[in-house]
């Protein structure tokens, strides 16, 4: 089972910066005269030679869009634009400034951008077709396998099943976080696949975090498991209960620690717990609970840090708990874009 393994880091890289550009063209098209957007704009668009390429881009499309609208436009007229974008952006690394350009922006329907934002979903389509369950945002999904074992899905995470009662028992994480409770079976392993790695188990409880094609995270609530990187046999990793592993197989970094089994998994409580994690690392934790687009700007968000359990049932009020405690901004910006900063 590789077509999980397909999607390098550099792919969905961009396919993250084509959702945002899309989601800023839609906002500028709404509030073109807001000058603190413009300014959050800009600082997006100069943060990453990534975001320039993919502005250019969504201008272009929007802009045959506008001259040719496609087949069926009326029909896409008259749907809620609340369905099309319903999804996360991600931060890019600094970069040299370029200067933005606006002249297109303002003569833009926003449906024409909601449109542009389509096209740049093919990737969202073909995950639809690999996986055989999903769990959208806000939402986790459980799974009873044939062999007896179960898989909780995380909020917007995916994966393809190969699993039958005395017979093979695989699983490939096509993206984001599940926690397994897996049944045990001496003669037949339970491998789960995230982007390079394999981890292996007879009979166990643990997650496995998907951190693009060449990194992974995992968390042993009871029981071992081997965590190995594909191709490298001298990769490989054993784990034991509250152990947690973060290993990179293109950069051989493996780090590893331990912390109380009760913690591992806590999304499946509804809780995100966070121990001295920057404000970032939480706002990211919090992103598939949220229904719409979480936009960062701010070196602040690096610099502070927190310790607390947050419901991730409430995520708009956990924003503006951050927010209060450790001096940022947010905004709503449309009901579906809250936009924060911490300077």
């Amino acid at each position: 089972m590789n077509a999980g393994r397909d999607m390098d880091d550099e792919g969905t890289a961009r396919a993250d910066a084509n959702r945002e550009a899309s989601n800023w063209l839609i906002l500028l098209q709404e509030e073109p005269d807001d000058a603190q957007l413009q300014s959050e704009f800009s600082d997006w668009l100069t943060a990453s030679p990534a975001n320039i390429e993919a502005w250019d881009e969504t201008r272009r499309i929007a802009h045959v869009i506008e001259s040719e609208p496609p087949a069926y436009w009326e029909q896409w007229q008259e749907s809620e634009r609340g369905n099309v974008v319903s999804l996360v952006s991600a931060r890019g690394p600094a970069s040299p400034p370029a200067r933005p350009r606006w002249p297109l922006v303002r003569n833009l329907s926003a449906i024409t951008a909601a449109a542009c934002l389509a096209l740049f979903a093919a990737p969202e389509v073909l995950l639809h077709l690999r996986a055989d369950a999903l769990a959208g945002t806000g939402e986790t999904r459980s799974l009873q396998l044939a062999d007896g074992s179960t898989v909780m899905l995380a909020p917007q995470s995916a994966v393809a099943v190969n699993v039958s009662k005395g017979g093979e028992r695989e699983i490939d994480l096509l993206r984001g976080r599940a926690y397994f409770e897996v049944a045990p079976d001496i003669a037949h392993p339970f491998t789960v696949a995230a982007g390079e790695t394999t981890t292996t188990v007879l009979g166990t409880a643990f997650e496995v975090r998907a951190e693009g094609r060449q990194n992974v995270a995992v968390e042993v609530k009871h029981g071992r498991v081997r965590v190995s990187c594909d191709g490298q046999v001298d990769r490989n990793e054993q784990l034991g209960a509250g152990d947690v592993l973060d290993l990179g197989c293109d950069d051989g970094q493996a780090d590893r620690r331990t912390i109380a089994p009760s913690r591992i998994a806590a999304w499946t409580d509804n809780r995100i717990i966070a121990s001295d994690r920057t404000v970032r690392e939480v706002i990211d934790a919090l992103r598939p609970w949220y229904g719409g687009v979480i936009m960062t700007f701010g070196d602040g968000l690096d610099e502070r840090r927190v310790t607390g359990v947050y419901d991730t049932r409430q995520p708009e009020h956990v924003l503006q708990a951050l927010a209060r405690s450790h001096g940022m901004r947010v905004r709503n910006v449309t009901p579906w874009v809250t936009v924060i900063r911490a300077d």
